[in-house]
């Protein structure tokens, strides 16, 4: 080929680049497949394969952002990430649990980390930014390769998605995400009592926490269809995503009495699942499990859609700095994404 011919080619070649980016421009090419609502970005953080990203909880310095994974359990299945924000890279921690799934920071400092099914348990993970990268956990054996990573059978074996701690510290509070589930409270100092909501609207102690389902049965425990995800909102009140009802439940516990009402009920959001209250915009975010996938924003008043996804679950809604993260979950267009949203204000 001549020098000239060989100009000429790349020449047209570059024109077609050109051309294609210009096509795509006039397309509103969108990698990520999320439809925002008009003064949203959002930017993709982590790409993952195969992980099913689910919660999401920061540290307490924002340094670090831990990812629970509801894969399957296997000593090859990811179960908890850890992600470093100021260097953008993400560390497996833990693989081998079942279905990995709620995910919170406790005010002692430990993550918990809870298990989306039947006999799912809390796992608890102390000092979880000083733990050495890729630990295992045996499931049959209950064993973990760390001494940091402990099941704590006290908090009752169920499944395990959604986790909220009382604004004193005292409780943790636990849903089951069952169609005929309870809601548990577990008393974080001694005596370390797990107690359910009864039908008499009193918290009565689990003898056996082992046992927990069939034994709040006996007491005739309140029951709820699929609870997912657990918020405790500044004035110390829990919500809790009712996801087949579907609604958003409030739970205010006055000690030996609990009081449970309905805190959101519209019929737009059709399996609501994960929940977090944003100090700085004062709006409950929601997360619809459904096809398509929607973002919910609730201020009290007001119920605003900002992102909808026809191919993939939003999981994780996390406030941060300001901005939003979420995961999209089981994506089909393409690989599984962590999002960071932010909102441009108008000029």
């Amino acid at each position: 080929m001549t020098p000239t011919a060989s100009i000429r080619l790349r020449l047209r070649s570059w024109r077609f680049a050109a051309a294609l980016l210009l096509l795509l421009a006039g397309c509103n090419f969108n990698p990520t497949g999320i439809e925002l609502a008009s003064g949203w970005k959002a930017k993709s953080m982590a790409v993952w394969r195969h992980v099913r990203p689910d919660m999401m909880v920061a540290s307490a310095d924002h340094r670090y952002l831990y990812i629970s994974c509801e894969t399957k359990a296997g000593l090859s299945a990811p179960s908890l990430y850890f992600y470093n924000m100021q260097r953008g890279r993400s560390t497996l921690l833990i693989s081998g649990l079942h279905l990995a799934d709620g995910l919170k920071m406790a005010p002692d400092g430990s993550l918990w980390l809870g298990e989306e099914f039947d006999h799912g348990l809390i796992w608890r993970i102390a000092e979880p930014d000083k733990l050495p990268a890729e630990q295992l956990v045996q499931r049959d054996s209950l064993q973990s390769s760390h001494p940091a990573i402990a099941p704590l059978y006290r908090a009752g074996q169920f499944a395990h998605e959604g986790i909220a701690f009382s604004a004193d510290g005292r409780y943790a509070y636990l849903p089951d995400e069952d169609r005929h589930g309870s809601l548990y409270r577990y008393r974080m100092r001694p005596p370390h009592l797990l107690q359910v909501a009864g039908g008499d609207h009193r918290w009565h102690t689990v003898s056996d926490p082992r046992q927990a389902r069939a034994i709040a049965k006996q007491l005739g425990a309140l029951q709820f269809n699929r609870m997912e995800d657990a918020e405790t909102l500044p004035n110390g009140h829990l919500l809790i995503a009712e996801t087949d009802a579907p609604r958003i439940l409030e739970v205010i516990d006055h000690g030996e009495r609990v009081e449970i009402r309905t805190y959101l009920d519209d019929p737009r959001i059709h399996h609501p699942d994960n929940l977090a209250w944003d100090a700085s915009r004062q709006v409950l975010w929601i997360t619809d499990d459904d096809k398509p996938s929607r973002l919910w924003a609730w201020d009290g008043r007001t119920l605003e859609q900002i992102a909808l996804h026809n191919h993939a679950e939003i999981t994780g809604v996390t406030p941060f700095e300001g901005d939003l993260l979420i995961n999209l979950q089981g994506r089909e267009d393409g690989p599984e994404l962590t999002l960071r949203l932010h909102e441009t204000l108008p000029q």
